[in-house]
C-alpha cells in the first residue's frame, strides 16, 4: 500500500517539475529574488494555485537529477522546508505537513489553503550538515475563475406558480458565465434539484441543456429547460436551478390552496355586508337626517308663512297630544312654526274657502288621524274621497296614527292610506314615542321641511332638558328665551337631592318686606313663585294622562 502512495505522489512531482520548467524557460530567465539569501535563481520557480479550488492542496519539490540520486544513495542526507528563508515549523502548524521519501518525492500538503500561505518555499538538501542544493517555488494565489457567480437571465427572480394537478410545468433557467479558454475544466453545467435533492427520475422530468458563446467569446451562455406534468401532490414543492453554487428558485403550489383564501374573502364581505345592513337599518333615519340638514333644499322665500298645517279633532286628548306634545316639540326644539285647526277640514267633503287659504300658506299638511277624528262624518262616510279632497290641497300628506288603532282590527280608512302609501307619509306614534330621540320625531322631521336650528332655542325645561314625560304648560312661559339654565342637572334650576330628603320649601307667597323698606322695593318683587318642592320625589316615568294647569281659554 505504502508502495503505491509513492509511485503516484513520483508521478505528481515529475509531472509538476515539467510544468513548471516548461512555463519559465531556462534558469537564467527565471525571476528571482536577490534579497532572500536562501533562494538559488538557478533553480526557481513560480507556481499559481486557485483559491477554494480544492479542499487539500500539494507542493512538491522540483529536485533535479542529481538530488533524487544523492537521496537515494546517501543515507546522512536529508531535506528541510523554509517559508521565506525561514523554517518551517511543522508541529505548531496545523494546516500544513511535510512528506519525504527517498525515492526522492517531496512535498508539502495544505489541508486549508488560505491567502497568508502565498510566498516562496524554499526545499534545501543536506548531507549531513552541508547544504547541497536548494530549489525555490513562489507560491501565487488567485481567485478561482470557476467561483465567480453567474448572472441569471431568466427567470430574473425567485419565482412562484400555483397549477392545478395534471398540468404540464415548464421551467426555464438561463445563466450568463464569465468564460476563459485556459479555464475549461470549470463547471457549466446546470443541476435542477427539488427540495435541495437532485432530480433523478428521468421517466418524469424531461430535460434540455444548449449552450452558446457571445462574438467575443469572454460570455457563455447556458440554457437548461425542465418539463413535467404534475401527477399528484407530490410533484409540488421548490424547484431550483444549480450554477457554481448559486442557484434560482422555482416554487410550485396547488391552486386547490386558492379556495379557502377565496372562502374566507367570502365569508368576510359577507359578515360585512350584514353589518352594514344591521347599521344601515338602526342608523337610517339618522343618516337621512344627517343628509338632508347638511345637503337639502331650504324652503325659503317662498310666500309660505307656517311649516305645517295641523288638523286634529276637537277633542281632550288630541288637544292635549297637539297642544302638549307635538307643538311645543317642534316649535320649540326644531323651530318649526306650526297652524292649528281643530275643526272639520271637509264638511260636506269640501274644504272651505279659509282651509284652502290657511293651507296654501302652509308647506305641509299633517292631520291627527285619531279615533275621535276617524268620527267625523267624511272619514266614515267617503274617506277615499275626502282623501283626494287632502291631495288636491297638499302634495304628499302626513297622518299620525296611534298604536291601539293599528293593533288589532284596523280602521278601514287605515288600510286605504297603507295602500296609498306612495301618495302620503304615514307615521305612527308608540309608547316609545315619547322621548325625542325616537324613530316617531325622525319620521316627522324627515317629511318635514329642512329647518337650521338655532342654538338659543330651547324647548320645554321639562321635555328638553330632563326628558320630562309629564306635559306641564305654564302661563308665565319665560322658558322660552335663550338664558341658559343655571342648572342644568335640576328640574327648573332647583333640584335637590332625591335621596337625602326633600330640598327646601320655596314659599308660594310674596316675600314681606322688612322695617324700613320703602315702597318701590314692594313693586319690585318677583311675582308669586311656583311650589316646586315635591318635584325631587315626582314620577317621571312615561304616563298616559295628561293634565293643565290652565284654562280653556288661555289655549
Amino acid at each position: 500500500m505504502r508502495m503505491k502512495l509513492v509511485t503516484v505522489l513520483t508521478a505528481a512531482g515529475i509531472l509538476f517539475l515539467f510544468a513548471a520548467v516548461k512555463g519559465n524557460g531556462t534558469g537564467k530567465n527565471r525571476t528571482a529574488q536577490g534579497t532572500d539569501t536562501c533562494i538559488d535563481t538557478d533553480r526557481f520557480y513560480d507556481h499559481t494555485i486557485w483559491t477554494d479550488q480544492e479542499p487539500v492542496n500539494y507542493l512538491f519539490c522540483p529536485l533535479d537529477k542529481v538530488s533524487v540520486e544523492l537521496l537515494q544513495t546517501s543515507a546522512v542526507t536529508r531535506l528541510e522546508w523554509q517559508k521565506n528563508c525561514t523554517a518551517i515549523n511543522f508541529t505548531s502548524s496545523t494546516h500544513l505537513s511535510s512528506e519525504f521519501y527517498r525515492n526522492g518525492t517531496a512535498f508539502l500538503t495544505f489541508y486549508k489553503l488560505g491567502k497568508d500561505d502565498a510566498g516562496s518555499y524554499t526545499c534545501t538538501v543536506y548531507v549531513g550538515d552541508q547544504r547541497n542544493a536548494s530549489f525555490t517555488i513562489r507560491v501565487t494565489m488567485e481567485d478561482n475563475p470557476c467561483s465567480t457567480y453567474p448572472e441569471f437571465m431568466s427567470p430574473f427572480g425567485n419565482d412562484t406558480y400555483q397549477l392545478y394537478t395534471g398540468d404540464q410545468v415548464t421551467f426555464n433557467c438561463t445563466t450568463k458565465l464569465q468564460y476563459d479558454s485556459r479555464f475549461t475544466w470549470c463547471n457549466s453545467t446546470i443541476q435542477w434539484l427539488k427540495d435541495g435533492a437532485m432530480l433523478v427520475n428521468a421517466n418524469h422530468y424531461t430535460y434540455s441543456e444548449r449552450s452558446w458563446f457571445d462574438n467575443n467569446a469572454t460570455n457563455k451562455f447556458i440554457s437548461s429547460v425542465l418539463t413535467f406534468n404534475i401527477a399528484s401532490e407530490k410533484d409540488y414543492g421548490v424547484y431550483s436551478c444549480l450554477v457554481r453554487n448559486s442557484s434560482m428558485v422555482f416554487t410550485l403550489k396547488s391552486a386547490s390552496l386558492n379556495h379557502t383564501a377565496a372562502v374566507l374573502a367570502a365569508i368576510l364581505v359577507l359578515i360585512f355586508l350584514v353589518l352594514a345592513v344591521l347599521l344601515i337599518a338602526k342608523c337610517r333615519l339618522n343618516c337621512k337626517l344627517w343628509y338632508r340638514d347638511k345637503y337639502g333644499e331650504l324652503e325659503m322665500n317662498d310666500g309660505k308663512l307656517y311649516d305645517a298645517y295641523v288638523s286634529y279633532s276637537s277633542k281632550t286628548d288630541d288637544r292635549k297630544f297637539v297642544n302638549f306634545i307635538l307643538k311645543p316639540h317642534l316649535e320649540n326644539k326644531y323651530n318649526y312654526k306650526l297652524h292649528l285647526h281643530d275643526s272639520n277640514i271637509l264638511p260636506n267633503l269640501e274644504p272651505s274657502a279659509e282651509v284652502i287659504m290657511n293651507v296654501s300658506r302652509c308647506r305641509r299638511f299633517i292631520v291627527v288621524l285619531s279615533r275621535a277624528y276617524l268620527e267625523q262624518e267624511w272619514c266614515t262616510t267617503n274617506f277615499r274621497g275626502g282623501l283626494w279632497r287632502l291631495l288636491e290641497l297638499s302634495k304628499k300628506p302626513i297622518f299620525i296614527i296611534f298604536e291601539n288603532q293599528s293593533n288589532g282590527i284596523a280602521h278601514p280608512a287605515i288600510n286605504i292610506l297603507k295602500s296609498h302609501s306612495k301618495h302620503v307619509t304615514l307615521i305612527s306614534w308608540t309608547s316609545r314615542s315619547v322621548t325625542s330621540s325616537s324613530d316617531f320625531w325622525k319620521e316627522l322631521r324627515l317629511a318635514l321641511p329642512r329647518k337650521i336650528t338655532h342654538r338659543c332655542t330651547v324647548g320645554d325645561p321639562q321635555i328638553h332638558l330632563q326628558e320630562d314625560k309629564d306635559p306641564m304648560l305654564l302661563l308665565n312661559a319665560d322658558y322660552l328665551d335663550c338664558t341658559a339654565d343655571p342648572d342644568p342637572e335640576g328640574d327648573l334650576g332647583v333640584r335637590g337631592p332625591i335621596f337625602k330628603g326633600p330640598p327646601p320649601r320655596v314659599s308660594a307667597m310674596p316675600i314681606v318686606s322688612t322695617v324700613g323698606s320703602s315702597s318701590s322695593d314692594h313693586q319690585d318683587l318677583n311675582k308669586t313663585e311656583i311650589d316646586v318642592s315635591d318635584l325631587g320625589s315626582r314620577n317621571y316615568g312615561a304616563r298616559s294622562d295628561f293634565y293643565c294647569l290652565v284654562k280653556d281659554d288661555d289655549v
